[in-house]
């Protein structure tokens, strides 16, 4: 790195971010790194979880590895020395994500475990969290699905040092979660990665019931909310109104979170 580069500390905090970024407030950025074989199933897994974090008003983002060496890194090969650029990089662009607030989403295969290992002391020094999942299929079962024909054309001989056939993976010697995705679903293996980010506290617990009914109860003390309830605005509701709160909160209404207005009604109906 040059001498000449100084640091330019930003205006803004990671709290005034996470206040106005997202429908559940908060800062949540970190990134999540899948790693595994080619077909193992790490971008299925990645692409269901952004879609979940975003319709529960979560910004995040997924990095898949073909979409990244179509742009920031066409300019790379598969060697060695340029995977591990490949890695530095996509990790640099996961942190400035996980910087702004968002959830950062990334899936490679990322052989070596010195380069994933890179990816995480990035996150460590400027104080984000990081994620690996390992997500481990068999390399037989990868070959089944082969859905890019690259393991047909490793075997041929027409691809040169692919990972699983004449390029060593280095499996993660103490992955966060080990994900499997033989005789289990994406919806279950992205839903253990929920739970995990919950567990962590990235993500608020009532995500935890997601799939199933949602009952929209709060799980704090007496104490805890009367705290809360304190600071809240007041609105007077009647008794129906109160009726209709308490069919929300049990889930009867589930999956509806909250009451529309008329406007919003005659938008879904046109």
């Amino acid at each position: 790195m040059s001498s000449n580069i100084l640091e330019q500390k930003h205006h803004v905090s990671r709290d005034s971010r996470g206040k106005i970024l997202g429908g559940l407030r908060g800062f949540r950025g970190c990134t999540v790194w899948f790693t595994g074989l080619s077909g193992a199933g790490k971008t299925s897994i990645s692409f269901e979880l952004e879609a979940f974090l975003v319709s529960n008003g979560i910004p995040a983002y997924a990095l898949d590895g073909d979409n990244v060496r179509s742009g920031l890194n066409r300019n790379l090969g598969f060697s060695k020395e340029d995977r591990e650029e490949n890695i530095r990089r996509v990790a640099e662009v996961a942190r400035l994500f996980a910087d702004s607030g968002v959830v950062a989403l990334c899936s490679f295969v990322s052989p070596f475990e010195k380069d994933r290992e890179l990816a995480r002391e990035i996150h460590i020094q400027n104080d984000l969290p990081f994620y690996e999942i390992f997500v481990d299929t068999p390399i037989e079962v990868c070959e089944e699905r082969d859905v890019k024909g690259l393991y047909k054309k490793a075997r041929e001989g027409r691809i040169k040092g692919f990972t699983g056939i004449d390029q060593e993976y280095e499996i993660p010697s103490n992955p966060d979660i080990v994900a499997k995705t033989v005789g289990i679903s994406i919806l279950d293996s992205m839903m253990e990665v929920v739970n995990f980010l919950i567990e962590n506290g990235v993500l608020p617990d009532d995500l935890a019931s997601e799939g199933g009914v949602r009952e929209l109860f709060s799980y704090k003390t007496a104490n805890q909310q009367k705290d809360i309830l304190t600071k809240l605005p007041t609105v007077a509701i009647t008794e129906v109104d109160l009726q209709w709160a308490q069919v929300l909160a049990e889930g009867w209404a589930s999956p509806l979170k909250g009451f529309m207005r008329e406007d919003q009604y005659l938008q879904v109906r046109s």
